[in-house]
């Protein structure tokens, strides 16, 4: 008969093996969702044009081959705020929002797919004098999302789920999406962070050259203002497009 103890040795191994590869997904910590958005926050409400270009690889065989209108696809896409009031409304409440992910094997099924990216990128604005001192220095914050449409592969397999990617639009908005439940191929709703925009803080030590040979680094401390998320509350926007062209197989 088998000792506890060798029993316990086997079992052990065993019981690991039967474990996860990854630990389940947690929830999103969802903040309270504000009804009105305040003046002393960044403008959310926006709608852009955007852009992308796409030929089959055939095409791109050709040394000579060169990018047209032909291959231009277009879509709008618009963002708006979603107030408190009319979410509960309309049941937007109890959407199951998750957290951002870009993991494109998420997303094996064709059509149009959001991506919202956790990097965000200041943007520096300057001010400086005649002789290029600085004086002062703002920082803007933005985040960069893709919506990418996808397509099957031309394949000889009737159930090849793999997909290959049609056209990639890129925007920056300033906010980051903290959550986000996709409704259909066209809408999207996420929860973001309002930003205040030129919150004053602390100045900074900003470098800069002195124009006079043999051009010496100087150090000149300035006021800097930065965008400042408020953590405190979330914003609900509400992410649509609409194709206005599409460039031809």
């Amino acid at each position: 008969m088998l000792s506890t103890r060798l029993l316990l040795a086997i079992a052990v191994p065993l019981l690991g093996a039967c474990r996860p590869d990854s630990p389940p997904e947690l929830p999103p910590c969802l903040k309270p969702l504000l009804e009105t958005l305040s003046v002393r926050y960044r403008p959310l409400n926006r709608q852009d044009t955007l852009t992308s270009y796409w030929a089959p690889d055939s095409l791109w065989a050709d040394s000579l081959f060169h990018l047209t209108d032909a291959h231009r696809s277009q879509l709008l896409l618009r963002v708006r705020f979603v107030p408190a009031s009319v979410a509960a409304a309309a049941g937007l409440d109890t959407l199951r929002f998750r957290r951002p992910s870009s993991q494109l094997e998420l997303y094996p099924q064709p059509g149009y797919h959001w991506n919202f990216y956790a990097g965000r990128s200041p943007e520096i604005d300057l001010t400086e004098t005649a002789d290029k001192v600085p004086l002062r220095l703002a920082l803007t914050t933005t985040w960069r999302y893709s919506l990418s449409e996808y397509r099957r592969w031309r394949h000889e397999a009737a159930d090849d789920p793999r997909t290959e990617e049609r056209n990639n639009y890129l925007v920056d908005y300033p906010f980051g999406v903290a959550a986000e439940a996709r409704v259909s191929d066209s809408v999207a709703y996420v929860r973001v962070f309002p930003m205040r925009p030129r919150v004053p803080r602390p100045d900074t030590l900003y470098p800069y050259l002195a124009y006079q040979r043999p051009f010496p680094l100087r150090h000149q401390r300035i006021p800097l203002v930065a965008d400042q998320p408020d953590t405190t509350r979330h914003a609900l926007l509400r992410l649509s497009f609409r194709v206005l062209h599409h460039s031809a197989n």
